[in-house]
């Protein structure tokens, strides 16, 4: 794909190469995909849909007079909007941030504990031995900075597909890693952007994606 009309932003991290632009996301729907699923409830109107850009991230080829990348673009921020804007049919131009897609640091998306902490240990034993002793598919949660890791799960989707049922299971509750809590901080292995697939959606609230552009 190619992209004559944009202008660089600057970062909180000066090496990571990104770009402003607007473009038709509606047209581009085929080439564009979620990493992470929405949530149930969609509060997105037509209103906010340019309070903050949609951020894209792409793998450049060229960004010298005009910008290059492959035809195989992922969301990075704007999920919400993204659904909103393919399934209202919205045609128009919106504001997105290009981003180099290798460059950016993919975290764990925080969880905070809803039961006792002695609950959920006894919750993660019992379903997949989750213990202090290291494995080597490195599959772990980490509670209060203490890692427990598990031989049942064998790769990183697994393993999140499991974060998706303690959520649904009110064991724990996603917030933002910026955020304060006073209750314990529940952690998963990150994921990497090897781990990102044009044909498998990560669960809600998977991943923390820095630099950000919603402030």
């Amino acid at each position: 794909m190619i992209i004559k009309d944009f202008k660089q932003v600057n970062t909180s991290d000066p090496s990571v190469v990104a770009f402003s632009t607007s473009i038709n996301l509606f047209n581009l729907k085929d080439i564009i995909y979620p990493h992470e699923e929405t949530s149930d409830q969609n509060l997105i109107t037509k209103k906010v849909l340019n309070t903050t850009p949609i951020v894209l991230g792409v793998y450049f080829e060229n960004t010298e007079e005009e910008l290059i990348f492959k035809n195989e673009i992922y969301i990075l921020d704007g999920h919400h909007r993204f659904e909103y804007i393919t399934k209202n049919s919205i045609i128009d131009d919106r504001d997105v941030i290009l981003i180099n897609i290798e460059q950016v640091n993919i975290d764990c998306y925080n969880s905070e504990l809803l039961v006792e902490k002695k609950v959920f240990l006894n919750k993660i034993f019992k379903d997949f031995e989750f213990s202090t002793k290291t494995m080597h598919n490195n599959m772990l949660i980490q509670i209060d900075s203490t890692d427990y890791y598990s031989y049942k799960l064998r790769n990183i989707r697994e393993l999140y597909s499991y974060k998706k049922e303690l959520m649904k299971n009110k064991f724990i509750s996603p917030i933002p890693n910026n955020t304060d809590t006073t209750k314990s901080i529940i952690r998963f292995s990150a994921l990497s952007v090897n781990d990102f697939a044009k044909d498998y959606i990560f669960p809600y609230k998977s991943t923390w994606i820095t630099p950000r552009f919603d402030n």
